[in-house]
């Protein structure tokens, strides 16, 4: 469901992107809003937007054909959506990660990302690649401020000037200072227990050791099967495992993160043939076949940006549904507390414990 977005002489249409029942989720939040009425005023040249979670800004300044990037599809497909709801021109680059621009860029607009290692890894490339003095703002709610942000920035940005709070929300403006990072933001690290080696681009979940949810995971991978989807599949440890545990069958590693696809991407080609697997990025399958695999490990996310919802784990079961053959096998695993068994038994029928401990649970799902 659209809902209208009103700022002084601005008013959108916009629609969270895929659609959710939550009547209280918007496709804006106040620090969109904030950087509307207070940066929009000021632009003339080329515009830098990143990290706009549901093309609110990009319907914003479309008439400046701003250069667009964001790590995530569904962002993407959410731009798309928005534009065409308010029948607005599409810039002409709008990209999955950071590239050399080809015009000179005036200013920076960047929405807070969660992760903080992804947000040193973009100033950083600010640094390198505009020069020094160039406009940055960052928008961001209170809440979602963590109190290492000063410091962070202030490493790599000049002359920061925090802006005066409005609905809870707060911009911080400053100019780039040329200064680089001393380490490199890829990181590779060694795999507990597995004998891999993984590289890890900095927009992955869970930096540089593997979380309790893949460790447990990690122990119940089932053999047998041909056609094999890791969904959310991160750096690709879980799909490292599933050819491991099942060697004649190919592995799709789908993720809506592009630094995720990238890194699970070069994690594969080092360890497995160039036939054994293939990398979509995707939003959920939306793209793959019904009846067409026989497993599908998913470890799904509870939250959409900054939202804690449910309807990610909601929409990638229905794809999985969908997606297997009959007598496919949907393995799940997730903190006890959210209750997947409910969702899985709905669409499903029957859920089987596999294994369990303090904190997570692993559940099968069979398509009869």
């Amino acid at each position: 469901m659209s809902e209208t977005l009103t700022l002084e002489s601005l008013s959108l249409r916009l629609r969270r992107f895929p659609d959710t029942q939550h009547s209280d989720l918007l496709a804006w939040d106040a620090a969109d809003e904030l950087l509307m009425l207070n940066a929009l005023p000021d632009v003339s040249g080329q515009l830098l937007i990143i990290n706009d979670h549901f093309g609110a800004l990009g319907c914003a300044t479309a008439a400046l054909n701003p250069l667009w990037v964001n790590d995530s599809f569904v962002a993407h497909q959410a731009l798309k959506q928005n534009l065409d709801l308010n029948a607005l021109p599409r810039p002409s680059h709008c990209l999955a990660d950071l590239q050399p621009p080809q015009a000179a860029i005036e200013q920076v607009w960047l929405k807070l990302p969660r992760n903080l290692r992804y947000l040193e890894y973009i100033l950083d490339w600010l640094n390198g690649h505009l020069p020094e003095g160039t406009k940055v703002i960052i928008a961001a709610r209170l809440k979602e401020m963590p109190t290492t942000l000063k410091g962070l920035t202030e490493a790599y940005l000049d002359e920061i000037q925090p802006s005066r709070i409005r609905k809870k929300a707060r911009l911080l403006t400053g100019r780039t200072s040329g200064r680089r990072a001393t380490k490199t933001l890829k990181q590779r690290w060694s795999a507990d227990d597995t004998g891999w080696q993984l590289d890890n681009y900095p927009n992955v979940f869970s930096g540089n050791r593997l979380d309790l949810a893949a460790h447990l995971m990690l122990q119940h991978i089932p053999g047998g099967h041909r056609q094999i989807i890791d969904l959310g599949c991160g750096n690709g440890v879980l799909s490292l495992a599933a050819a491991r545990a099942n060697p004649d069958a190919v592995v799709h590693a789908v993720d809506e993160s592009w630094h995720a696809v990238k890194s699970c991407g070069d994690n594969l080609g080092r360890y497995l043939e160039q036939g054994q697997f293939q990398t979509h990025w995707d939003d959920c399958l939306t793209h793959f076949d019904g009846d067409s695999v026989d497993l599908i490990l998913c470890n799904p996310p509870f939250h959409q940006q900054q939202a804690i919802t449910d309807h990610i784990a909601w929409q990638m079961f229905r794809d999985a549904k969908r997606t297997l053959a009959p007598g496919g096998r949907l393995r799940v695993i997730g903190n006890r507390h959210l209750g997947y068994h409910i969702k899985l038994m709905r669409l499903f029928g029957k859920v089987e414990t596999v294994a369990a401990n303090a904190k997570f649970v692993i559940l099968d799902a069979v398509k009869h």
